[in-house]
C-alpha cells in the first residue's frame, strides 16, 4: 500500500512539474516581439574574451527591429569585423567610419528571421553598401585584399542559427554566434535574384557573443545623443 501511495505522489509531483513548466513557457511573450525596438549594443566579447566594443562604436553600434522584420543599423563595423576577423578589420579602421558615417544618419539595411514562439535561435541578414558620392564597401574590400572579380558595391551577409537569449526582464538580448551559426553571402542580380557572392570563405566568420540593450528613444536619438558625448 505504502509503494502504490509514492508511486501515485510521483506521478501527480511529476505531471504538476510538467504542467507548470508548461504554463510558464506559454506565459512568455514570442521570441519575434521581444527582439522587436531599438536595441544599443553595449558589450561584444571576442572568441578569446575579449571585450571589443569601442573598437566596433562609430560612435555606437544600434540595431532597429521591426515587427515586419526590417532592420536598420549602424553595425556595418561590427558585421565587417564579424566577416573579416580582426586582422583585416585592423588594415581598414581608418578609414570604415568614413565608409559608415552614421553621423550623417545614414543607415545599413537588412533583415531578421525567426520562427513562431518561442526560439532560442534566429538569422540575420545585414546589407553592406558603401554611400553614395563617398567612399565605399568596395574601398574597404580592396584594402582587405580582394580581388577585383569580387568589389561589389552591395553585400547581403546572412548568418543562421544565431543563438539569442535574454534577461528576465527583456530589456538585454545576447546574440551569439558560434559553430552552430552558418554564414552565407549574396549579391544580386538584375532580377532581385540571390547569387551567391565568392569573396570570402564562409567559414571564417568570427565567434563572439554581442550583448544589446533596449532603448526608448529612436535610432537617430540614440546616434545624436553618442556623438555629443
Amino acid at each position: 500500500m505504502k509503494k502504490q501511495f509514492l508511486i501515485l505522489f510521483s506521478i501527480v509531483l511529476i505531471s504538476f512539474i510538467f504542467s507548470s513548466c508548461e504554463e510558464l513557457e506559454q506565459s512568455k511573450p514570442p521570441t519575434k516581439n521581444s527582439m522587436e525596438g531599438v536595441w544599443k549594443v553595449t558589450e561584444v566579447i571576442n572568441s578569446t574574451g575579449q571585450d571589443i566594443t569601442q573598437q566596433l562604436s562609430y560612435p555606437v553600434v544600434g540595431f532597429h527591429l521591426s515587427s515586419d522584420g526590417t532592420v536598420i543599423s549602424s553595425a556595418g563595423p561590427l558585421i565587417m569585423y564579424v566577416v573579416y576577423g580582426q586582422s583585416k578589420y585592423t588594415q581598414i579602421a581608418s578609414v570604415i567610419d568614413e565608409v559608415f558615417n552614421y553621423s550623417k544618419l545614414s543607415f545599413n539595411g537588412g533583415e531578421f528571421f525567426i520562427g513562431g514562439g518561442q526560439q532560442e535561435s534566429f538569422t540575420l541578414e545585414m546589407k553592406l553598401e558603401g554611400l553614395p558620392g563617398q567612399k565605399s564597401i568596395t574601398e574597404l574590400l580592396d584594402i582587405i585584399g580582394i580581388g577585383n572579380a569580387y568589389l561589389d558595391v552591395v553585400i547581403y551577409h546572412k548568418f543562421m542559427n544565431v543563438g539569442v537569449v535574454f534577461s528576465k526582464d527583456y530589456k538585454t538580448m545576447t546574440w551569439i554566434f558560434d559553430s552552430y551559426t552558418k554564414a552565407v553571402y549574396n549579391k544580386k542580380d538584375q532580377y532581385g535574384n540571390y547569387v551567391l557572392w565568392n569573396g570570402w570563405p564562409v567559414d571564417n566568420f568570427q565567434h563572439c557573443q554581442i550583448t544589446l540593450s533596449k532603448q526608448s528613444v529612436d535610432l537617430k536619438d540614440l546616434i545624436n545623443m553618442a556623438k555629443k558625448k
